[in-house]
């Protein structure tokens, strides 16, 4: 078992990825978590087998991913491969009985295991459990599987000894065997439970104090038939045996003390509250102005617009668009009309659509010789203004996006601009900087009505850029985040009418080196979910924060982009991943 590596899918489905269990040439099985914090077994594959469908225990699947995949319930336990000493008779009726149980599951189905390996058997503290397959042709073929199997674990006990029968007719049923066997309160051998207590010490590492406890998990829910009724032991029989059991226990417990506990993981601030599903692989989403549509840019350059109450697409897939530019978005005031900006070479295009229908209203906005090099063009929060970065000479025009009039220029000569419109669009911030690391940078707060600034320049050191600029709701506070290399990015907080730092700078996550820098590598600060709260990403972790820049409870790994609804009461973030089509929605618990 290991951390996810850097490539590996954050989320598949509803499914967080925590850890890597198995893999081998063309399978990989890893540890996912639900949103009600079930613990499951995420198996990617490159294509599905026939076997995911086949079984009921499968409890989602995706065979349309790019690497297709499925989930089942998560058994925790050492698997029997694991147990490299002979076991004595007790413990292999034990296990026997176990594997017995849940073939008769699966054999009432009218299905085959088809592959039963040590690989495929965990021993927990209450049995022995099989992995789920359905691969098989014949059940008597796995019932003499069973009996090879437990053979080259001891000296087959005689209860078992008709599993290797040469004719397929004379070995028992696995229910007749399960029959046979009666359950067995004998415990497992000292060197088992210790294996036992190690993989469960090992799997809390993975996990954050939030998920299920690590019982035993039903694995098989192919039938509704129920197993055979079985034999009641003697009373007296169970009194010894349990007091056996307790005797064996408590000599292991001696023995093998537990593994310390890991302390335990802070509070989350954010609880899921539900996921969307869109047709593309999410990258960056954003709400109407009512918060009732989320509009999804994806990886395949198309735009989802999906309802956030039904969970279901508003109309067809909008585009594709230039693959040179992923195309910024926003909805106008009837939240219904969706604004799109997207830049080829050195074009800009700024259009507007019916979201219901997926068709283009009115005529684009197209802009040649805009400036390419350290800019980005931006659309107002409403959609109805573009400021758009131009080149000889450098300036920022805006322009009405509806009618394509041009209202004016700010004069922005230097090579690095940032801007954004406060939360009304009456004032553009605007962040200037020369690319010369020996050289202040400064920020201006722009009238978009007048086209004048207001106040003195907000100055900046040469070691701290700005990548990222936001607003309070009330366009108050100005938020602005740095990423300067190799140094860890700044949080400031500015009045918007003095131009003064209203608290102390604090710190985020720091950047990655040169050469581990990636696309998801996105930082920066927002508003929160009240006033006294900010949202900070930083390398893939979304942390709430208060004013000072404090962590509040747990963060929130494996994340690309993230969006706040205009009531401030739901976060909806993406992980960029191209096996990940979810939109993951939280709320304050």
């Amino acid at each position: 078992m290991r951390r996810p590596a850097v490539d590996d899918p954050l989320w598949l489905g509803q499914y967080r990825v925590l850890a890597e269990l198995a893999r081998d040439e063309t399978t990989r099985v890893l540890l996912g978590s639900g949103p009600d914090d079930r613990l499951v077994a995420l198996t990617l594959a490159p294509r599905q087998s026939a076997e995911a469908a086949a079984l009921s225990a499968v409890l989602e699947a995706d065979p349309d991913a790019s690497t297709p995949w499925w989930a089942q319930e998560f058994v925790p336990g050492p698997s029997l491969r694991d147990v490299p000493d002979a076991l004595p008779e007790p413990a292999v009726l034990r296990l026997a009985a176990g594997i017995a149980a849940d073939l008769t599951r699966l054999h009432s189905a009218g299905l085959a295991h088809g592959k039963l390996t040590p690989s495929h058997i965990r021993l927990t503290s209450s049995g022995a459990r099989l992995i789920a397959r359905a691969t098989g042709d014949d059940p008597a073929d796995d019932v003499f599987a069973l009996g090879t199997l437990l053979a080259a674990k001891s000296a087959l006990p005689e209860a078992l000894r008709p599993c290797l029968a040469e004719n397929p007719a004379d070995r028992p049923t696995a229910a007749e065997l399960l029959e046979a066997l009666r359950p067995s309160a004998d415990p497992w051998p000292p060197a088992v439970e210790k294996l036992v207590a190690e993989r469960t010490a090992e799997l809390a590492q993975f996990l954050d104090g939030q998920h299920m406890p690590l019982d035993d998990s039903v694995i098989y829910q192919v039938s509704d038939t129920p197993p055979p009724p079985r034999r009641a032991a003697p009373r007296r029989r169970n009194l010894i045996s349990a007091l056996a059991l307790v005797i064996a226990g408590l000599a292991a417990w001696i023995a093998w003390p537990d593994p310390p506990a890991p302390p335990p993981a802070p509070p989350s601030p954010l609880t899921e509250s539900g996921f969307l599903v869109a047709r593309g692989h999410p990258q960056y989403v954003t709400f109407n102005h009512d918060g009732r549509l989320l509009a999804t840019a994806n990886a395949d350059f198309t735009i989802d617009v999906l309802d956030v109450v039904t969970r279901k697409p508003v109309g067809p897939r909008i585009g594709p668009f230039p693959e040179t530019g992923l195309p910024g978005m926003t909805f106008r005031s009837d939240g219904i009309t969706l604004a799109t900006a997207q830049v080829k070479d050195n074009q800009f295009t700024a259009r507007t659509w019916d979201s219901r229908t997926g068709r283009e209203i009115g005529e684009p906005l197209v802009l040649e010789n805009i400036d390419r090099g350290g800019a980005w063009p931006e659309l107002s929060p409403d959609g109805s203004v573009a400021a758009v970065p131009m080149a000889s000479p450098r300036r920022t025009d805006l322009w009405r996006v509806a009618d394509r009039t041009r209202i004016g220029s700010i004069d922005t000569p230097a090579a690095f601009r940032v801007s954004a419109f406060s939360p009304d669009g009456r004032t553009l911030a605007v962040y200037q900087w020369d690319g010369h690391s020996a050289h202040t940078s400064q920020l201006d707060l722009w009238d978009t009505a007048s086209l004048k600034t207001a106040g003195k320049p907000i100055v900046f050191s040469e070691s701290e850029p700005i990548c990222c600029l936001a607003f309070r709701p009330d366009g108050r506070t100005l938020i602005t985040t740095s990423a300067g290399a190799g140094a860890p990015p700044q949080v400031r907080q500015w009045d918007t009418a003095t131009h003064e730092q209203l608290r102390p700078a604090f710190s985020l996550a720091p950047a990655p080196a040169y050469g581990e820098m990636r696309e998801a590598y996105v930082f920066m600060a927002s508003a929160g979910l009240d006033e006294q709260h900010l949202l900070a990403l930083a390398a893939g972790t979304v942390t709430v924060r208060d004013l000072d820049g404090q962590q509040d409870g747990a963060s929130l790994p494996g994340i690309l982009s993230f969006a706040v609804s205009p009531d401030r009461k739901t976060i909806a973030t993406t992980t960029g991943s191209t096996a990940d089509t979810t939109v993951h929605l939280w709320r304050k618990p």
